[in-house]
């Protein structure tokens, strides 16, 4: 049974996005489906909408804008949900790369006297934001960053505010964040603070550090309600991001197959070896020379190496 309070959940997508938006789906098909999702046209091909115009529960947005990266759709948010806004109380916008790992909670009472649920960035604003962004956007270096790939907030004028800031500062280097972060500030919300590491688990966050129990994700015991593939992943030849945690891979592909099998598509079958070739060599790449060394020694030394490099090319040709 579809949920009466007015929430709605957005989310924005263009062709090349597509197969991560699938993981996504999935997701809220299991978890959130008692909510209306809505999903932003950033640029998705004919077959691609026909597929999701078939998808129970779900809403395609489009605005007459040509729009030529999926940074710009989302500084436009409010020309594409300005016909809703007197129908919903509360949006809760996520990124097309990210996915529920479980149902969140009823935020009524959580958002009371709020406008806004965020996470704080872990890093300021000097050192995201260059100096002239700074000051064209009036903000502090010493302000808190956030980020912009899930957060729920009541309709107010926030959203024309950010499109105005994007059109500023269209461009340059985080200039979407950027715009988003000081139009929080310029509309002064009231922000509740919420934990980054359960509630939007990201490279800057619980990314690497999350536990997972089952299907379930946890941080500090804690069930993560967004897990967001921005950081530690490779790219399928689909353009879909994989993480390089094996169980957080798995994890993608579970939802990925639940949208599958629900569409009536095939399922994706995956040589699991392939999760841990490629996570020892994103190991091996991101450690120090020694720590490198003495990787390849060891799995020399236990008649692996070359079973791994065989693994990571074959997935690697085949993704």
């Amino acid at each position: 049974m579809r949920h009466t309070n007015k929430i709605l959940i957005v989310t924005g997508c263009n062709s090349s996005f597509f197969f991560n938006l699938r993981v996504l789906l999935g997701s809220w098909m299991l978890h959130m489906a008692d909510y209306e999702l809505a999903v932003c046209d950033f640029g998705m091909s004919e077959m691609q909408l026909t597929e999701l115009e078939k998808v129970p529960g779900l809403t395609i947005l489009h605005i007459d804008a040509l729009i030529s990266e999926p940074w710009l759709g989302k500084t436009l948010l409010d020309q594409f949900i300005k016909h809703r806004i007197n129908e919903i109380d509360i949006i809760m916008w996520i990124d097309a790369d990210a996915f529920f790992n479980s149902t969140i909670p009823n935020v009524y009472p959580i958002l009371e006297g709020y406008d806004l649920l965020i996470d704080a960035h872990v890093q300021s604003v000097s050192e995201i934001t260059d100096e002239k962004t700074i000051d064209d956007l009036g903000l502090r270096a010493s302000d808190s960053y956030f980020s912009s790939g899930f957060w729920i907030i009541r309709p107010n004028g926030f959203f024309k505010k950010y499109e105005q800031l994007g059109r500023l500062v269209y461009g340059r280097s985080f200039w979407e964040q950027d715009a988003f972060v000081a139009a929080i500030y310029m509309e002064r919300l009231k922000i509740r603070t919420i934990n980054g590491s359960i509630w939007h688990c990201r490279g800057k966050t619980s990314l690497s550090t999350c536990t997972v129990d089952g299907l379930t994700a946890f941080y500090n015991q804690e069930p993560i309600y967004v897990i967001h593939a921005n950081d530690h992943y490779r790219i399928r030849k689909d353009g879909r991001r994989v993480l390089y945690r094996p169980v957080l891979a798995k994890l993608q592909l579970y939802y990925e197959n639940i949208y599958n099998e629900r569409m009536g598509f095939k399922k994706i079958v995956v040589n699991k070896l392939s999760y841990y070739a490629f996570y020892l060599l994103f190991l091996i790449k991101n450690s120090t020379i020694v720590f490198k060394r003495a990787i390849i020694k060891i799995t020399k030394a236990i008649g692996i190496y070359d079973t791994i490099v065989k693994i990571y090319k074959s997935a690697k040709n085949k993704k």
